[in-house]
């Protein structure tokens, strides 16, 4: 039975395997494709399921598919900035905390990332374990 998709039918529809169903699920969206690559990389190793993007409308579609417990967005994404993604996945799925990465401290930036509904505002500047202690932190504290 392996590699088979099953698709569930309920209000969070799911397109992959039993096994992935029980571990933790993030997505990734990240214009630096060597720290994205780095990212997902580490919380592989810590047994994430990981989906990674560049773009911002394919990080919504992922959320809506795969139902993540959270979802990484650069703040700096081309297509859709991250604050824009951030707003989007949170109105479709208040249940996914999003952990936004900004490139470094701006004035305001607090105050706005509260406004579209983050879970957290991480500065690249803080290095990939104060992110990878967010995502892994902010499951513990969701019970998810």
């Amino acid at each position: 039975m392996a590699g088979k998709a099953y698709r569930f039918s309920s209000s969070a529809s799911w397109d992959q395997r039993p096994a992935d169903r029980i571990r933790q699920r993030v997505v990734i969206a990240l214009r630096d494709t060597v720290f994205l690559a780095w990212l997902a990389r580490r919380l592989r190793g810590l047994g994430w399921v990981v989906y990674s993007t560049q773009s911002g409308d394919q990080a919504r579609q992922l959320c809506r598919q795969y139902s993540p417990q959270v979802a990484v967005l650069d703040t700096g994404l081309e297509d859709q900035s991250g604050w824009l993604t951030c707003e989007k996945i949170v109105r479709e799925d208040p249940t996914v905390k999003v952990i936004l990465l900004a490139l470094r401290p701006e004035a305001n930036s607090a105050a706005f990332a509260d406004f579209v509904g983050k879970a957290k505002l991480i500065h690249q500047e803080d290095g990939i374990q104060a992110i990878i202690n967010e995502v892994v932190g902010t499951t513990a504290l969701v019970g998810s």
